[in-house]
């Protein structure tokens, strides 16, 4: 008999991945895009993966301007950018044709400093998470993502 959610989890091929709860509530993980290691949010009501815009350079991403303007929960339409074809691996999962939006997460980020939180490089959205078949453990803090 299977005694716990990641006995369960791992017996079906997924790979745990350790996440890390903010003051402010939110949950991060540690991920790799193009070999360059960030820091994401982990947001299931985020549509899509997201990258700070000023992060452009830094994880070595080749964007174009969106074709439609993103909204968030707490603003109105942004502009944005998209990248695809990107490289992403979480824990030992990995995607090589991983599209991702850019935009301004300065608020964001503003709204953790006041918490005395680091900034994060971007958000890890529903697109990641489904495709996956992601399982948030929020008791033992972890995710757990389909091989």
């Amino acid at each position: 008999m299977i005694r716990t959610l990641s006995a369960l989890l791992r017996r079906k091929g997924y790979v745990r991945v350790p996440l890390t709860k903010l003051a402010s509530g939110h949950y991060i993980c540690k991920l790799t895009l193009n070999n360059v290691d960030g820091v994401f949010i982990v947001d299931t009501g985020a549509s899509h993966t997201c990258v700070a815009l000023e992060k452009e350079v830094h994880f070595l991403l080749n964007s174009t301007k969106a074709e439609k303007q993103s909204a968030s929960a707490s603003s109105a339409d942004m502009d944005t950018r998209q990248s695809v074809e990107n490289h992403l691996r979480i824990g030992s999962w990995e995607q090589s044709k991983q599209e991702l939006i850019l935009f301004d997460m300065t608020t964001v980020n503003e709204a953790l400093a006041q918490l005395n939180e680091d900034a994060v490089d971007g958000i890890l959205g529903a697109d990641v998470l489904h495709a996956t078949k992601a399982v948030l453990d929020y008791r033992r803090n972890g995710l757990f993502l389909k091989i």
